[in-house]
């Protein structure tokens, strides 16, 4: 962005659709984080259970990509991502900061585009909504992993 281009006016669409971006980027990031972090974790369970938390993340990836890519637009990839940690509690606690920034930058994406597409808007709402459950899984993973252990 040069300087001037500070000074034209921005649409409201073209804002929403750089914020969808940036999102989708960081959606991506975290299931590259998850598949990572399911593969390094000792016990079976809990990797099942993070591979499913992907899983379901590609679901929505693949939705908000197709909404992206109807407007000639690509997930932008983010400019930093929270540390890996030492261990799975802080591998998990990543993560999970990283979906509660990703739920709440959908739910403004959502009033954001309400007036602009209702469509769009109720997909990143339904978005939203799914990314809650996943947090709500993925807390509940998080919660069983000792914080003072070493992997």
């Amino acid at each position: 962005m040069g300087l001037f281009d500070r000074f034209r006016p921005v649409s409201p669409e073209k804002r929403g659709l750089q914020e969808l971006a940036e999102l989708a980027g960081r959606k991506e990031a975290l299931i590259k984080r998850l598949k990572r972090h399911a593969a390094m974790s000792p016990y079976p369970a809990m990797n099942k259970d993070l591979e499913a938390i992907a899983e379901k993340q590609e679901e929505l990836f693949d939705s908000l990509r197709g909404c992206l890519m109807e407007r000639d637009m690509w997930p932008r990839p983010p400019e930093s991502l929270p540390r890996e940690g030492l261990n799975s509690w802080e591998r998990l606690s990543g993560d999970l900061e990283m979906l509660l920034a990703q739920t709440v930058g959908f739910q403004r994406a959502s009033v954001i585009w309400e007036p602009i597409d209702g469509e769009v808007a109720d997909r990143l709402m339904a978005i939203a909504s799914a990314d809650g459950e996943c947090e709500t899984m993925l807390r509940k993973i998080a919660a069983k992993c000792d914080p003072q252990a070493l992997d």
